[in-house]
């Protein structure tokens, strides 16, 4: 029996690809097409490069200027596409790197050598420290190499004294070894690190084709098949989370699970991405079944629809065809609706206040409590815990609630609540909250087929307690039903639940990422810093400390200016656009966010007339990457959108936003809309990839 020689492509090969001409990609395209189907056809030339890194490194000739550089290891039939550059360049950069097998860590791993380095050279450091000196002098020789560190930059760490010096090694060792040192460094456990990074079986440095098939090389590589969407591949190179996952992620898109799974993480650190491949999975795991046995669901409409247009990237037809991406008002209403229930859900935020105007009638004469604690109260304690009588409200728990209210204050308020539940019944209308459970309540009861065999939910920390509900009555409770992502730094909303209580353990089967892979360190620690002093949950009743979070990437730090006007504001927006243009980087890769509708509209008009392109993203849009201009957002427009640059407009502060609530009267709820509005805050700058300027009005 003959096998097919195995051939791979490297994110590298990807990101020097995008960097090429686009009037040369079309030959690169032809020449790897030509190159899966047989590497060994005619015209395909193998050039040794005498002077290479690394000996199994061949140059092949793509077009008359551009050249590729192959991985052809002696041993194996087996060809990775490492490069692709004009000629000079391509053999520079095969002159400084190597790859290798890590004996340890089973991963195939590309790295930058030094200058005076030669290709025989081991590489060892000549200022090399004492083992009880440095910044990893608390480690054995073998655990650093087991960090995926490679023999030959052992000496190197080992001279490492301080995060600066890490940082300076970066280029010369593989990602995979940088992030665990710094991982390290910054206090995480080595068992935990060590535990993504060791693989199941003996490893053989020589073979290449096992070592494609690890979780820490398919991080980097990914193995052309004849499925394989070549042009799809190469169209989006940048977009790097539709193929390549780090070991930790992978663990978690792949496999069956016993119950339900809970992944929390801050920012950046993939948990949509995560999420989104393990519905992929799914889907694929549930292809006999009829319909789409995969919910994909998250908080808002724009969400659903980004995370929909990203699916479309990420999946084939037929696997797409099997997932349901829909935010979760507009599931629970469908599924209503297809058992004949003769209510619409309450969304019109004008509506409501006239309701709640009509309900005062109903409040006791002489009472000293506000429309806004009365709102607060019916929101907070009446619908989350679904009080039906007055009797029910007395019993109900307030925690966290301004004030304390005995059982006649509570007798006295309850006609108001019962009046506002009279005004929206007479207009066949519901709150969403109630929906849900008499969507919980119709399920217990008709035991109904939905057709839904596992449940994906995104941004979960924004879902309430009888969406939770409703989540667990819809699909069986068996392995891999529900799979569930958030961070609840970036709660933005009202809502706030404890998976357990709605009847989802996940216990044993709670994950946190920790790296980010977006922002850089420098714009981290200043969102963090946002959220400095507020205790965060974990979206099942415990705190979440963020610790080991971290970005591996720096730059400059956030600016933060000081603007009096708009005027002012479309100033500094227009210096930004002007460094963004010489820096190379697209219009659509900026963005400006405020936290007003009418400030965005007041900027967008005068951006425009200053002759600015702009794409107003609002909540019928999405980030089209067709569309020119840069984009233009509100601060929760841009929650699962990330740009190069983001530029935070006309910002007055969390206090200022949330100075409409009372604090003397209702305490609970002034401090929840700080927080809300300090998480909104860290949410909008962990947007900013590169460059972070906050244009500031508090002065």
């Amino acid at each position: 029996m003959v096998l097919s020689p195995k051939i791979a492509m490297s994110d590298d090969f990807l990101k020097s690809f995008a960097r090429i001409p686009r009037q040369s990609q079309q030959a690169v395209l032809t020449f790897v097409a030509r190159f899966r189907q047989n590497p060994l056809a005619s015209g395909i030339n193998y050039e040794r490069i005498k002077d290479a890194a690394d000996p199994d490194m061949r140059s092949v000739r793509i077009g008359d200027k551009l050249r590729g550089i192959v991985l052809k290891p002696e041993s194996g039939d087996v060809y990775c596409l490492l490069w692709v550059d004009r000629h000079d360049d391509a053999y520079q950069w095969a002159r400084r790197h190597r790859v290798a097998i890590h004996p340890d860590v089973g991963s195939l791993q590309v790295y930058a050598v030094r200058e005076t380095e030669s290709a025989s050279d081991d590489g060892a450091a000549s200022t090399a420290r004492p083992p009880d000196e440095g910044l990893f002098a608390g480690l054995r020789d073998r655990e650093i190499r087991r960090l995926g560190v490679p023999e030959e930059r052992l000496a190197a760490v080992r001279a490492v004294a301080s995060a600066d010096e890490l940082e300076a090694l970066e280029a010369q060792l593989p990602e995979e070894a940088f992030e665990a040192l710094y991982l390290f460094a910054a206090g995480e456990p080595l068992d935990e690190i060590l535990a993504e990074r060791t693989p199941a079986e003996a490893v053989d440095p020589r073979d290449f084709g096992a070592a494609l098939t690890r979780d820490g090389t398919r991080r980097h590589f990914v193995v052309l098949t004849d499925d394989s969407d070549l042009e799809a591949l190469l169209a989006a190179p940048l977009e790097r989370w539709r193929v390549f996952l780090h070991p930790g992620q992978r663990k978690l898109v792949e496999g069956d699970k016993s119950g339900p799974v809970k992944v929390t993480g801050g920012a950046g650190t993939g948990k949509t991405v995560v999420a989104m491949h393990r519905a992929r999975w799914l889907a694929n795991r549930y292809a006999g079944l009829p319909g789409r046995p995969v919910l994909f669901t998250t908080f808002t409409r724009t969400l659903a629809e980004d995370i929909r247009h990203n699916l479309a990237l990420l999946c084939a037809p037929q696997e797409l065809a099997r997932i349901q991406v829909v935010n979760l008002d507009q599931w629970a209403a469908g599924l209503l609706r297809r058992f004949g229930y003769p209510h619409a859900l309450l969304y019109d935020e004008k509506q409501r206040r006239a309701f709640w105007q009509a309900a005062l009638s109903a409040l006791p004469p002489g009472s000293t409590c506000s429309a806004a604690f009365l709102r607060a109260e019916y929101e907070r304690v009446v619908l989350p815990q679904g009080c039906e009588t007055a009797e029910d409200y007395m019993r109900a728990r307030r925690v966290g609630r301004g004030g304390q209210l005995g059982r006649l204050q509570r007798k006295a308020l309850w006609p108001v609540f019962a009046e506002y539940r009279a005004q929206l019944h007479a207009a066949n209308l519901r709150e969403p909250e109630e929906a849900f459970r008499e969507a919980c309540q119709l399920i217990a009861r008709e035991k109904p087929q939905l057709g839904i065999r596992a449940i994906v939910v995104d941004e979960a920390q924004d879902i309430s307690a009888a969406a939770y509900a409703l989540i667990r009555a819809a699909v069986p409770v068996a392995g891999n039903d529900l799979f569930i992502v958030g961070d609840a730094h970036q709660r933005i909303y009202r809502h706030k639940a404890t998976l357990g209580r709605a009847g989802i353990e996940v216990r044993g089967r709670s994950r946190a990422l920790k790296v980010n892979y977006r922002t850089t360190d420098e714009i981290r620690r200043w969102a963090c810093a946002c959220l400095e002093g507020i205790e965060i949950d974990d979206l099942d009743g415990d705190i979440d400390s963020l610790r080991g979070y971290r970005s591996l990437t720096h730059g400059g730090p956030p600016e933060v200016l000081p603007s009096a006007s708009s005027r002012q504001d479309v100033e500094y927006i227009l210096a930004v656009l002007e460094q963004g243009r010489r820096d190379e980087i697209e219009a659509r890769r900026i963005c400006v966010t405020v936290r007003a509708n009418d400030d965005l509209d007041e900027l967008a008009a005068a951006l425009r007339q200053r002759g600015v392109a702009c794409l107003k993203l609002d909540h019928g849009s999405t980030d089209d990457p067709a569309q020119a201009g840069i984009r233009l957002a509100t601060m929760h427009r841009v929650k699962g959108l990330e740009f190069d640059i983001v530029i935070l407009a006309a910002y007055r502060g969390a206090e200022r936003y949330a100075e409409q609530f009372s604090h003397d009267e209702d305490a609970g709820v002034a401090d929840d809309a700080e927080v809300s509005e300090r998480c909104l805050l860290h949410v909008a700058a962990t947007r900013a990839k590169r460059h972070l300027f906050v244009l500031s009005r508090e002065a």
